[in-house]
């Protein structure tokens, strides 16, 4: 963050929301010379960030929220969206009950907080940024703390969300248990304190190295976001749980043990990717055995069936051709199919997909096929399929000679 708090609590005043204004979204050497002739350098530096973060939080954040609040654009970056914000909250409303105190440690710009608000819940914000901690109180109107986590952990409070920093390393955030400020030394001394609450972490994180609860991996559209680790009264009696949101705010969740199944089934007419949050939260075995549908390969996030069985978590398309990889033969099948704009699929780098769709873009009309190009056993293999709009709509599916190859 730029600029010391006073400067960012400028921004609040009339003459500072105007600045931002002034800022706008898209700023240019000229509109920045021009800020300058009437603002201080410091209070132009923080008008322009507050701005930028605005435009990057009306994609993620609540518009009411995004609109008028004051942060940074990292501050944006590491907040959690509306929709997860929300999602989480319900648990606390749900398990604790309406106007329940929550603790929002480490709190960074509110959003979580706004989620807990929005559910009808109380929240105080702690953070040790002082900066932080005054965006949090701005944007949300909640109470707020300078002063670390643990220690001015509210008494009074009845459960806390926690959300630790990640340290960067070369430019990456790290997934290491150590590399989270506050780190699992404060979380066990956190929850001698309080026992009930949640911990947001990276979805990349290492479950053998977390404290005993439900680990909650949240997918948002086109992403993982988030995992959460509920604890005490808050966990539920499942140890995984895999949760979709989707854009309109419908939820769907899978909870059961961890299991990584090792079979491997042939190629049927329907295939199915699966969402990112099942295999992180390793639950890739309970919705094998909820839908009745077959694993292609472990680790691919592949499913097979005759027939596709609609659910939030799996994309469904019809398997028209199963060949070894090969372009020329696959853009043969395009031309047949008279393919115009495609899908290409893989996954591990496998093939460029950006490079494959320039090269198998053909001339035709149709624009609903996709290739999936993927590791399978030893061999590398693509399915021409076309995507299913509707996965309970009975469509004719063409099925090549080399139908089963995948499994080897």
């Amino acid at each position: 963050m730029n600029g010391p708090v006073e400067t960012w609590a400028w921004l609040s005043t009339d003459q500072g929301a105007e600045a931002i204004d002034h800022a706008g979204g898209d700023t240019t050497p000229a509109s920045v010379a021009a800020l300058r002739k009437d603002y201080t350098p410091a209070q132009v530096r923080v008008a322009v960030e507050a701005a930028k973060a605005r435009v990057k939080a009306t994609r993620k954040l609540d518009p009411g929220f995004a609109g008028r609040m004051v942060a940074d654009v990292p501050g944006v970056e590491m907040a959690s969206s509306a929709i997860a914000s929300a999602h989480k909250a319900w648990r606390f409303r749900e398990r604790l009950g309406a106007n329940a105190l929550i603790a929002d440690l480490c709190c960074g710009i509110g959003a979580d907080t706004w989620g807990m608000h929005s559910q009808g819940l109380r929240a105080i914000g702690v953070d040790l940024s002082e900066t932080r901690a005054w965006m949090c109180a701005h944007n949300t109107g909640a109470n707020t703390v300078c002063g670390d986590a643990v220690m001015e952990c509210p008494t009074a409070a009845r459960a806390f969300h926690l959300d630790p920093a990640r340290r960067s390393i070369e430019g990456r955030r790290s997934l290491r248990a150590e590399d989270f400020e506050p780190g699992p030394a404060a979380w066990d001394r956190l929850m001698e304190r309080l026992s009930d609450g949640a911990i947001k972490l990276n979805p990349g994180i290492d479950a053998s190295i977390l404290p005993e609860g439900e680990l909650e991996i949240i997918s948002e559209p086109g992403r993982l976001t988030q995992a959460v680790l509920w604890v005490g009264d808050l966990a539920g009696s499942e140890a995984r749980r895999a949760t979709v949101l989707s854009a309109d705010g419908e939820v769907c969740s899978l909870a059961g043990e961890a299991e990584r199944p090792e079979g491997a089934e042939a190629i049927g007419a329907a295939l199915g990717t699966l969402d990112p949050c099942l295999e992180r939260a390793d639950l890739v075995g309970v919705l094998l055995d909820t839908l009745g549908v077959r694993l292609v390969h472990p680790g691919t996030g592949l499913v097979t069936a005759d027939e596709a069985v609609e659910h939030p978590m799996v994309r469904w398309y019809g398997v028209i051709e199963v060949m070894a990889w090969s372009r020329k033969c696959v853009r043969a099948k395009l031309r047949e199919l008279d393919a115009g704009v495609i899908e290409v699929r893989t996954r591990g780098g496998v093939v460029n997909p950006d490079e494959e769709l320039r090269q198998l873009r053909g001339k035709g009309v149709r624009d609903d096929l996709t290739v999936l190009v993927y590791r399978l056993g030893d061999r590398i293999m693509a399915i021409v399929a076309e995507r299913l709009s509707n996965p309970n709509e009975k469509k004719p599916v063409r099925l090549g000679d080399a139908r089963g190859e995948g499994v080897l």
